[in-house]
């Protein structure tokens, strides 16, 4: 991005930044009052410019901004009158906060900075408003590092959350080499804070004396920290993406299965480069092309860099390599031995009972085998109709085979399910069905 002009610098900027919001909030939370709040440093002051503009062009709803003065340097009065000026110039509610009983030399400064200043911004937001903070990978990195050496916990260190209730962080997407840029491109007045190069600080040492090697010996650790950040929150159902669009993320070791109504170009990205055996290929155009295509009625599986697949079906996305042997040819083998009279005697199902069935079937290892999670309807042609069931499925074509050849229709599952909910009147309470994935569990000698 350094190469580009101001404009595109820009819009670039901005485009990446509003799409990493709406995978982080829901829209009715854009369309409230965002209060930014701003030390006058180049990462908050570039976070209130952002956020100002894209209030402006509608994008937000009102902004207004808030500085904490702690009283424990001179040089806090000019960082409060840069930011009071910005303000009254961009036309932007501002508003001074006070922290008491703060001593700079006294112990775990930082961390009782931190704690009171966290208290008084959230304490000043109204009802419906969220707060803005600036940090961004390079700090979530930093927090990451430091707490690596306190914690053995592993949530503790993926680093900084993008959402936490109220708080948002819009510039989780964006390095702090990216922010100065646009700082640069658009000449955003801001004030570094003397203090920032103290080592006696952790944060500090970290910045002046570590990361600057690291920078020189691996260029890439920021995005590979990343992508590790963004694997191990999503394995530990801490993925902020997940939880706000209400998708559901599976990891497997074969790959990965996310269950939704809307699918999220950031989550998807993240899982497959996390799958892929290469970093390169524009993995984004390719997403906007499967959207397009899942638009138009297609199913993949798609073709993406790094020998990565996707295959969608009804509410769900598989994301899996090229490599990847299912249980097709076992299942197939095995419901071919299976005959007419035991089809006929097997178990009913209530829609209550298949969404049970599905959950317990999504946490065992080797779900990805089964997946997309089919099953059989052993009823009259009447009921597989009115469940709109089908013969054929492109990962599996040798059950396909066998099931055309004795006449067995099938669906998967949360189609059956949704189906069998919007037509119920027409529908049985129970229904004769057979889970696919159960067939894989009777003879595992024969695959």
């Amino acid at each position: 991005m350094n190469k580009l002009s101001q404009k595109s610098y820009r819009a670039l900027f901005f485009k990446h930044v509003f799409r990493f919001l709406g995978n982080v909030t829901n829209p009715s939370d854009l369309t409230a009052t965002q209060v930014v709040a701003v030390s006058g440093g180049v990462d908050s002051m570039v976070l209130l410019w952002v956020a100002r503009q894209l209030s402006v062009h509608g994008k937000i709803g009102p902004v207004r901004a808030l500085f904490v003065h702690h009283h424990t340097r001179k040089g806090q009065d000019h960082d409060a009158q840069l930011v009071a000026d910005f303000c009254l110039k961009h036309h932007i509610p501002f508003k001074i906060l006070h922290a008491v009983g703060l001593n700079a030399e006294a112990g775990n400064f930082e961390g009782k900075a931190r704690e009171i200043r966290r208290g008084l911004l959230l304490g000043n937001l109204k009802q419906g408003e969220f707060l803005w903070l600036g940090h961004h990978i390079d700090d979530s990195y930093e927090w990451s590092l430091m707490q690596r050496y306190r914690s053995s916990q592993p949530r503790s260190s993926l680093g900084i959350p993008v959402r936490n209730g109220k708080i948002i962080r819009p510039f989780m997407c964006v390095s702090k080499k990216q922010i100065i840029q646009l700082s640069r491109h658009e000449h955003i007045v801001y004030r570094e804070d003397p203090t920032n190069k103290d080592t006696k600080y952790d944060r500090n040492f970290l910045r002046e004396e570590l990361y600057p090697l690291l920078q020189k010996r691996y260029p890439q650790y920021l995005k590979h920290y990343v992508n590790h950040a963004n694997y191990l929150s999503a394995l530990l159902h801490l993925n902020i993406s997940n939880r706000v669009s209400g998708n559901k993320l599976h990891l497997y070791d074969q790959g990965a299965v996310i269950q939704g109504t809307q699918f999220s170009q950031f989550q998807i990205q993240d899982v497959i480069q996390t799958l892929s055996n290469t970093k390169r290929g524009e993995i984004s155009s390719q997403i906007h092309r499967m959207f397009k295509a899942i638009d138009n009625g297609k199913k993949g599986p798609f073709h993406f860099s790094g020998g990565t697949e996707i295959y969608s079906t009804h509410k769900l996305l598989m994301i899996y390599q090229q490599k990847l042997k299912n249980n097709d040819k076992l299942v197939a083998r095995i419901l071919a031995t299976i005959s007419d009279e035991e089809l006929a005697s097997l178990p009913t199902f209530s829609w209550k009972d298949l969404e049970r069935s599905w959950e317990n079937f999504l946490k065992t290892s080797d779900a990805m085998l089964n997946m997309p999670g089919i099953v059989l309807v052993c009823e009259p042609k009447n009921i597989c109709k009115t469940l709109n069931a089908s013969v054929f499925d492109s990962l599996f074509p040798a059950l396909s085979e066998v099931c055309q050849t004795r006449d067995i229709s099938f669906l998967t599952t949360l189609k059956c399910v949704d189906m069998w909910k919007r037509k119920k009147e027409k529908l049985p309470e129970k229904i004769r069905l057979l889970p696919v994935w159960t067939l894989s569990n009777l003879f595992p000698s024969q695959e």
